[in-house]
């Protein structure tokens, strides 16, 4: 039979708190590479995010420190592949001249323009808009990434007025 456990709430901040200093360095010297330095706490954060998820499995790890740096490469790399993927270009689509009248495939074109706008946003304020989109509250997006309640509202609120611009921007 086996025995389901679930991790501590202040036992991972402990592990989080011991190894953030190590990932803030990692990422900041990886990134540097391309002038992204800003990006190291989102980096950070993100990995520190993923651990969250899986803090029930952590334990079935020899070192989770060193998962969080390979982790942290990974977002790392994640984030330069974003950097330079090709940006399709919001401005100028007309849903009238696409041919496809099809509701299917204009609920498509709109989410992958909703993508586009999302992943224009940066890493931590993205994160926390989809966390909040899965029905977490600001209590719990605040503890896992680590900030207080009015800082996640705040970036949330912000987060919101960016994508909602970037979506004007491509006609929606």
């Amino acid at each position: 039979m086996m025995i389901e456990t679930h991790m501590e709430t202040n036992i991972f901040e402990d592990i989080a708190n011991e190894i953030r200093p190590q990932l803030i360095e990692l990422c900041g010297r990886f990134l540097a590479k391309r002038n992204l330095t800003e990006e190291a706490e989102d980096a950070v954060q993100e990995t520190l995010f993923k651990l969250w998820r899986m803090r029930d499995h952590l334990a079935d790890y020899d070192s989770p420190q060193a998962l969080a740096v390979a982790m942290a490469k990974n977002v790392c790399i994640d984030l330069l592949r974003r950097q330079h993927a090709e940006v399709i270009p919001l401005h100028g689509i007309d849903i009238e001249d696409t041919h496809q009248t099809d509701q299917g495939a204009i609920s498509h074109d709109t989410q992958t323009l909703i993508r586009q706008a999302l992943n224009q946003l940066p890493s931590t304020k993205r994160r926390m808009i989809e966390m909040r989109s899965e029905g977490m509250s600001l209590d719990e997006i605040s503890n896992v990434c680590n900030t207080t309640k009015q800082s996640t509202k705040t970036m949330i609120s912000s987060a919101r007025k960016a994508l909602l611009a970037q979506l004007r921007k491509g006609g929606i």
